[in-house]
């Protein structure tokens, strides 16, 4: 099973709101050239053969220009449309979505400067990532696939990754995930830029843009709820959601 991972930042356009988001998306191994034969049909079919160089990100498919376009003039652009059309397709083929989102100034490099300490974001975005291969396919393993970023950016995400899988007590405990990670280019691969869509999506919604809430709703549809209810301290039980919004240190959300 592959996992494909990607971040987004967003700032409200006040300055006053900022959110970072560190998603994944789900692809299975045999379904993943399929996934990509489709979609480049879809961009095509919607966009042209130009789509041929479009490079599918949040950033431009979903930016705020076409929304503006559309609340102007009523004409839906054909990049909205395609954010649609690929959203429901990932639906289709059951992909699921995870995701870690901070507003904590604390949590929001998700560089691992530290090599010897993985980021809170990545740790969530583990456990939920673990737990559904348990429930879902315990007899595969997760193979978790990073955003290239950098030979300097990788070696440390690469580092803090393995320490944290080999050298913790919890890493170690997540049984389901390869326990080292790979790096695709984002240009020619479709899981990371699906994971730089969803982040996008996420990270517009918590920042309060009403205007990203269809796509959010896709999403949200694809979001991973374990059917396994865990014991909370205070004694009441809850299910682990794919979606976690990370609590700054004072306990605060």
């Amino acid at each position: 099973m592959l996992f494909f991972l990607d971040e987004s930042w967003q700032t409200s356009p006040d300055g006053k709101h900022q959110a970072g988001v560190l998603s994944a998306i789900s692809i299975k191994s045999h379904d993943f050239g399929k996934c990509s034969s489709d979609i480049f049909n879809t961009k095509v079919k919607i966009i042209g053969y130009d789509a041929a160089r479009l490079e599918l990100k949040g950033t431009g498919i979903l930016r705020p220009y076409l929304f503006k376009q559309l609340q102007e003039s009523g004409i839906e652009s054909v990049e909205l449309k395609l954010a649609e059309e690929i959203l429901k397709y990932a639906q289709s083929l059951k992909i699921m979505t995870f995701a870690s989102i901070v507003d904590d100034k604390a949590d929001l490099d998700l560089s691992c400067a530290d090599e010897n300490h993985l980021e809170r974001p990545f740790f969530f975005l583990f456990e939920r990532i673990n737990q559904f291969m348990n429930e879902n396919h315990p007899d595969l393993i997760a193979k978790i696939v990073f955003d290239d970023r950098g030979s300097q950016t990788n070696r440390r995400l690469s580092k803090a990754v393995s320490n944290f899988f080999h050298k913790s007590k919890t890493g170690k405990s997540f049984d389901k995930i390869l326990k080292v990670p790979f790096f695709a280019i984002s240009n020619e691969n479709i899981g990371i830029q699906l994971a730089d869509i969803v982040a996008y999506v996420l990270g517009k919604e918590h920042i309060g843009d009403i205007a990203i809430k269809k796509y959010h709703v896709l999403i949200k549809g694809m979001e991973f709820k374990s059917q396994e209810k865990f014991l909370a301290p205070n004694g009441q039980k809850y299910s682990l959601y794919g979606f976690k919004v990370v609590k700054d240190r004072a306990g605060k959300t």
